[in-house]
């Protein structure tokens, strides 16, 4: 981490012994958890010291406990930058750098495989900021588009800026603006709506894994089929006019994918897509054209109204194409004075349903 110049854990001014990190070794603790070691103080930016309790390692158990140390000492240092950031953001930043520092196969694996499965899920949904988390990949999503070569480097960027300072009578950290507000703010700052990035990164997760096309997302491809986004529908084109609903309504940030098989359609076919969904949140949609080799070759991303619940597009040509990809993103309340906020936890989850004609 020092080489990688991120901050390690605050000291913890002689408590546990002397002034380092602290990791606790108890039978049974499952699972590992790091908690802040004393509380919030006015006058000063909300900093922590903290100490993790693992259970002993395993042998048989291989890279799985350099992994869970290593995610330890990186919640242990967020909270040196914010110790009010939310579970979310501290799992992201951990797993991120667990995926990095340690490479242990079979643990990012299985956390991209869960990830990929529930892609309707926010992106903060997670048990704990100590677990394995396929969320990672949004936080490496960031790293490729905005970063400097630093692995995690634009997440723990955007947990300093969020840091804030907590009344000394308050019982709890507060945690405003969170890491979802910085991100909306420098969004703003790249000239890139926060809406678009959420449908960006929705789009790249679809090439994970065995799907990689190489032009996506970079080394993902070794997930192989634990990587593969779970498609809502996958339909041909034969069979339009189709219209069709997901299995579970999308959570904000959530993601949904449809793929229309063009095999058989004509060159000059025309292919109208139409989605509505229910009423309070505002879905961003975009039609990815892949062909042959799977690779994207273009897309047509929809531009929404705001309060608006319907949205079409038809394409007109289909030439060399193997199908359709349709990505949507639940990107939250269309009330701008209440943007999505991570402290809330999974908020209005919405259905829709898409119609395809030819």
């Amino acid at each position: 981490m020092t080489a990688l110049g991120l901050p390690l854990p605050l000291p913890d001014d002689d408590r546990g012994g002397d002034v380092r990190y602290d990791i606790y070794l108890v039978e049974g603790a499952l699972p590992p958890f790091t908690v802040p070691d004393g509380i919030a103080t006015g006058g000063a930016w909300d900093r922590a010291a903290a100490f993790t309790v693992l259970p002993p390692p395993d042998p048989a158990a291989g890279c799985e406990f350099d992994a869970a140390v290593t995610r330890a000492l990186a919640h242990a240092s967020v909270l040196r930058l914010d110790a009010g950031a939310e579970p979310s953001a501290m799992g992201m930043a951990s797993a991120e750098l667990a995926a990095t520092i340690v490479d242990c196969g079979l643990v990012d694996a299985a956390a991209v495989d869960d990830f990929q499965r529930a892609p309707e899920r926010s992106l903060t949904a997670l048990a704990s900021p100590d677990e394995p988390t396929g969320a990672f990949l949004f936080a490496r999503f960031l790293d490729e588009h905005y970063g400097t070569g630093v692995p995690t480097g634009v997440l723990w960027g955007l947990l300093a800026v969020a840091g804030q300072r907590t009344d000394a009578s308050a019982l709890h950290f507060a945690n405003e603006p969170d890491l979802f507000d910085a991100l909306r703010s420098n969004a703003r700052a790249h000239e890139k709506p926060f809406e678009d990035l959420l449908l960006d990164f929705a789009v790249d997760r679809a090439f994970v894994g065995s799907r990689s096309d190489g032009g996506h997302l970079v080394d993902v491809e070794r997930f192989g089929d634990f990587g593969r986004v779970r498609f809502e529908w996958a339909v041909a084109y034969d069979t339009l006019p189709r219209r069709l609903a997901p299995l579970r309504p999308i959570e904000a940030t959530g993601a949904t994918y449809l793929w229309l098989d063009l095999q058989g359609a004509p060159e000059d076919a025309e292919i109208t897509f139409a989605a509505d969904w229910e009423l309070g949140v505002f879905f961003h949609w975009t039609l990815v054209k892949i062909d042959h080799a799977g690779a994207e070759v273009g897309r047509a991303t929809i531009a929404g109204i705001n309060g608006a619940t319907h949205a079409d597009r038809t394409i007109r040509d289909v030439r060399g194409l193997a199908g359709l990809l349709v990505v949507g993103v639940n990107v939250g309340s269309i009330d701008r004075s209440h943007p999505f906020d991570p402290d809330e936890g999974p908020e209005l989850p919405r259905a829709y349903t898409v119609t395809f004609y030819k």
